[in-house]
């Protein structure tokens, strides 16, 4: 273990005086630091008004999106059936009562075997193949791997596209059966064999038939669950039926889907299932437009806000970027949707202080009166020539006059960046704060080198001091070693009266 002895000749505190010493040539490198620091800050201040800015950019393409305004909503009175609407489904009502749902056919076979996968003492066939029926009406033959009843379920079941599955089902303690439930529901999943084929087949039409043959210890089927489709009575008084292979029910109303959930009894009141525009939804999206807006404008005041008695100035303060954002989001809301006028009129407000409000119930009101003209103070705008899209707005390129559109532009030159149908194909695309954060990352990457620099350069002032001071303490030791030896030889002269 080496052992320091600190001045240990000169007494001077060497150690600390090489710190102090350091500390001033370290002055330099400390400036970097900080300087580091301080860009690192800038960084994180633009990166959380770039992330407020990109979900006022959700917010603003969400608000503008034609599924917005044509979702609709629908409704039923019944836990019998759930009813869903695409976008611009037709809006309507209609009343029905459940009375069947659809049943994938199920047959059975009347044999019965002690043993699953003993091929010996139970088999249930005499050849080596058996014909499955595919989905498409076409017969497939399979070789099981033996003749028992294991084997021949996994040599259905392993046929692709095959149009039921197999079962092995014990029927009694230790005896079981073949099973056959269709892959698909409703009356045309039905199927039969040999024997039961007339029965099956009452239209003659040679349709849902299958002949299993070879399964001698199987004997005949019987129908365990008929094939059925699924059955809605309509009306109340007047009435028709509809029926479906599924329990859903497509297009019922154009562009609604109504699924039947149970059967309904005779006293069960009838369902009503009712679509019209999802009023609430819509309103939702702009009710997040607005949230979007004011939370960015929120960070932005806090990053730029200046210096008071009570608090310190934001990391941001008097910056171009941040204040031209604010500017531009102010703007978009103040100058209203052009000929459309002002966005007060649809529950958006900005007062003389620069505070937004959204009043919702005037929003439906306002799309209550007029759905068209409502959704235009927030997607219109007008198509420029010489775009690449003429019926999809291009942001930078067509003039925007609804708010969401507007915002859209502000919210893509902030983060994304702009590239326009005029510019050349695969032009980098720059946002303004990414563009400010990718600099100030740079610059610190830089800055960061030159601290590395002054690292190894004050390594090695360091170990040059400390050499130059043990030279000292070793210089100064030999000068003592030599006093002390003078003094000694000058002791021993004789004294000039001894003489």
């Amino acid at each position: 273990m080496a052992l320091s002895l600190d001045g240990l000749v000169s007494g001077m505190d060497t150690t600390g005086l090489i710190q102090q010493l350091m500390q001033i040539e370290a002055m330099p490198r400390t400036a970097l630091k900080n300087k580091v620091a301080v860009q690192n800050k800038a960084v994180a201040s633009y990166q959380a008004v770039n992330t407020k800015m990109a979900s006022l950019l959700n917010a603003a393409k969400a608000a503008s999106d034609p599924k917005t305004w044509t979702a609709m909503k629908a409704t039923s009175t019944s836990d019998a059936a759930a009813v869903t609407a695409a976008p611009g489904a037709t809006a309507g009502a209609l009343t029905f009562k459940v009375d069947r749902l659809a049943a994938a056919h199920t047959m059975t076979y009347g044999g019965r075997v002690s043993s699953l996968t003993d091929a010996t003492a139970a088999p249930v066939m005499s050849g080596s193949t058996i014909d499955v029926l595919r989905a498409d009406g076409t017969t497939t033959t399979v070789t099981p791997t033996d003749a028992s009843l294991q084997s021949v379920v996994n040599a259905i079941n392993g046929t692709a596209n095959a149009a039921y599955k197999a079962a092995a089902v014990q029927v009694a303690p230790g005896q079981y059966s073949l099973q056959l439930t269709a892959a698909t529901t409703g009356g045309t999943s039905a199927f039969a064999n040999a024997s039961a084929a007339a029965a099956a087949d009452a239209d003659a039409d040679g349709g849902g038939t299958y002949v299993l043959t070879g399964l001698d210890e199987l004997g005949s089927t019987s129908i365990t669950t008929q094939g059925v489709d699924a059955k809605l009575t309509v009306g109340t008084a007047t009435t028709y039926t509809m029926t479906s292979t599924s329990n859903t029910f497509t297009d019922i109303i154009p562009g609604v889907t109504v699924t039947a959930t149970r059967v309904q009894s005779a006293t069960d009141a009838p369902v009503t299932v009712s679509v019209g525009a999802d009023k609430d939804g819509i309103a939702a999206k702009v009710q997040a437009l607005f949230e979007s807006i004011n939370v960015a404008l929120g960070e932005m005041k806090m990053q730029s806000a200046t210096k008071t008695e009570t608090t310190s100035a934001g990391t941001l303060v008097g910056d171009p970027a941040v204040r031209q954002l604010t500017q531009d989001i102010l703007s978009a809301v103040g100058r209203g949707a052009g000929a459309l006028g002002s966005f007060k009129s649809v529950g958006i407000e900005l007062d003389k202080k620069g505070n937004l409000s959204f009043d919702k119930q005037k929003f439906l009101d306002s799309y209550a009166a007029d759905p068209v003209k409502t959704q235009k103070f927030f997607d219109s705008y007008d198509n420029v020539a010489g775009g690449r899209a003429s019926t999809l707005f291009e942001p930078g390129h067509d003039t925007a006059h609804g708010l969401a559109r507007k915002l859209e532009v502000i919210g893509l030159k902030a983060t994304e960046g702009i590239a326009l149908p005029t510019d050349p194909i695969n032009t980098p695309k720059e946002g303004l704060l990414t563009g400010l954060i990718q600099r100030r990352n740079d610059f610190v990457k830089d800055l960061n080198k030159q601290v590395e620099s002054w690292d190894l350069r004050l390594d090695k002032r360091e170990a040059a001091l400390k050499k130059q001071f043990s030279g000292f303490e070793v210089t100064l030791g030999k000068l003592r070693q030599q006093s002390s030896w003078l003094s000694g030889q000058l002791a021993s002269l004789p004294s000039p009266s001894a003489q």
